[in-house]
């Protein structure tokens, strides 16, 4: 295995991690950080939203239900706001894939996060 992500983005890809649960985000961003990325977190949507504009991350992983709304519903505009960045929905709710990539979802990974699919939507 690489000892960086294999992307277009470099050693110095910015990724935005969007989740309630915390100990996904912990584990997912120790993943990352391994491979050289700068890692940010937001745990709902208005925190995210935030984020995206101080960041302006190569890659937003955005779960599906947070607190103050869902992925889905914030999907359209962040992609039009960020539309160079790659968004990856990811949700314990597989019946939302074909939804999340019409809403303009680059990805979609189905919780539990394999990081062998994670990898993948980076390359």
């Amino acid at each position: 295995m690489p000892t960086y992500l294999p992307s277009i983005y470099g050693d110095n890809m910015k990724v935005l991690i969007v989740d309630d649960e915390e100990d996904l985000c912990m584990l997912l961003g120790s993943f990352l950080r391994r491979k050289k990325a700068e890692v940010s977190y937001a745990n709902n949507l208005r925190n995210g939203l935030e984020q995206l504009h101080h960041v302006n991350p190569d890659v937003v992983f955005l779960d599906n239900n947070l607190p103050d709304g869902t992925g889905l519903e914030a999907l359209p505009s962040w992609r039009q706001l960020y539309p160079e960045s790659r968004i990856v929905m990811i949700s314990a709710m597989s019946n939302l894939r074909e939804r999340a990539l019409a809403n303009g979802a680059d990805a979609f990974l189905e919780k539990p996060l394999s990081f062998r699919l994670v990898e993948s939507v980076l390359d």
